[in-house]
């Protein structure tokens, strides 16, 4: 008993000295973000300001007010409306194709609904001749039962 305890302890001990990890984030091939992370470090490289002051371009432009965390927020505000235009886009087209989809059914339904309307029209006609068809049935009957009734009186 004593001897899993201590062995319980010397996990737990082993566990407390060991390096924690570091988080592995995995990226798939078409990444947006990192792409986005990429093009960021490459223009913090490109318009990093020296320590000393203002940096002066080849055409005699100060780009001063362009350090990197100004040029991050413009991207990052280029990013988000291309993301609600890209958005827009996506729901523009699925609302296209549900209006499409809706036409088609709408279309279905109205052929549907005129096929059943002249079927019904079929059949009603068909009862109406069906029922002279049955009171005619029943006019010969009767002139046969009184012809019989007749027949029989006379004997």
């Amino acid at each position: 008993m004593k001897e899993a305890q201590d062995e319980l302890l010397n996990k737990r001990a082993q566990r407390g000295n060991a390096v924690s990890q570091p988080l592995v984030v995995r990226h798939s091939d078409n990444d947006f973000q990192l792409q986005v992370l990429e093009a960021l470090s490459r223009l913090e490289a490109l318009f990093h300001t020296p320590p000393g002051g203002a940096r002066i371009t080849d055409d005699g432009r100060n780009l001063a007010g362009l350090d990197f965390k100004s040029i991050a927020a413009m991207g990052a505000i280029v990013l988000s409306v291309a993301g609600y235009v890209i958005q827009d886009a996506r729901n523009s087209s699925r609302q296209d194709a549900e209006i499409e989809a809706t036409k088609v059914r709408v279309t279905t339904v109205e052929k549907i609904a005129a096929t059943n309307t002249e079927a019904r029209i079929r059949l009603e006609v068909e009862l109406g001749e069906l029922r002279e068809g049955q009171a005619e049935i029943k006019r010969l009957l009767l002139a046969h039962e009184n012809e019989t009734k007749g027949i029989l009186r006379r004997k």
